[in-house]
């Protein structure tokens, strides 16, 4: 990593970190209703990314409404742009966006669409997932192969961070789910740290208790943290949303964070 580049904006930023490494409970399972859901569309979550306690950008993450052939899915889309005194010190843009395909019936992930757009490098890839046959099939300049056996219901480092929404964090266990991202299929985890209360902006409001955990590589080649030499935590709401409200991360040149500045909750 360059000393002179924020450690957050080597990659796609603190949120798409936290979706790469944040999973849910023994792989995924089929959602039986839409009301068992966490979320719904609509819902929009804006946080306020730092570098040093001074503000670097912001990122967004909402819930919209599709339809894949004759089913009715969500479309989960994640959005980082920097901003503010930083980015123009550093001389170096960011601005992502990243949009995940899933189907709650099933809870399998269908496609992700990422157009990445940080300084000078620039990244547009595509994966389609078939949930039964376990194929995925990739467009990306960047990698040769365009067909990868993943296994069934795989989910893209987005989906795994909603997936993780609807299955929760349970206390004792190191949770395991599969994920393929960039041409690679690893096995991640995430464990409890402890609980903690907040307070947090409206509508939440003061005195949220929330559940500290920690995403961990349970196996693979060190993706992120591991290569990083960091430590993540992401706060969640301890309740049936489970929104992230809060992460820290300790990198090699200072400390990263994302802080909850807004949330919209979707219809039901």
């Amino acid at each position: 990593m360059s000393a002179s580049r924020p450690a957050f904006l080597t990659g796609a930023g603190l949120l798409g970190l936290a979706s790469a490494l944040l999973v849910g409970a023994q792989g995924p399972a089929p959602v039986a209703a839409r009301e068992a859901l966490p979320f719904a569309a609509g819902e929009r979550i804006v946080m306020r990314l730092s570098y040093a306690k001074i503000l670097a950008g912001r990122a967004w993450m909402s819930v919209q409404a599709a339809r894949e052939g004759e089913r009715d899915v969500l479309e989960f889309v994640s959005e980082a742009r920097s901003q503010g005194f930083f980015a123009w010190l550093f001389h170096f843009r960011v601005n992502d966006r990243t949009v995940a395909r899933w189907d709650p019936a099933t809870g399998c992930a269908l496609r992700i669409e990422k157009h990445l757009r940080e300084g000078r490098a620039v990244r547009d890839q595509v994966v389609s997932f078939d949930p039964v046959t376990g194929v995925a099939e990739v467009s990306d300049p960047k990698i040769k192969a365009t067909r990868f056996d993943v296994g069934a219901c795989t989910l893209d480092i987005l989906s795994a961070f909603f997936v993780t929404r609807v299955r929760g964090v349970a206390d004792g266990h190191t949770l395991e789910l599969p994920v393929f991202d960039n041409g690679k299929r690893y096995v991640l985890g995430v464990r409890l740290l402890e609980r903690e209360t907040l307070d947090l902006p409206a509508p939440l409001g003061r005195r949220v208790p929330t559940l500290v955990v920690e995403p961990q590589l349970v196996e693979g080649t060190g993706l992120f943290v591991k290569e990083q030499g960091a430590r993540l935590k992401i706060w969640l709401t301890d309740d049936a949303r489970r929104l992230p409200v809060r992460l820290r991360s300790k990198v090699a040149i200072g400390s990263v964070a994302a802080d909850l500045e807004s949330y919209e909750p979707g219809a039901r």
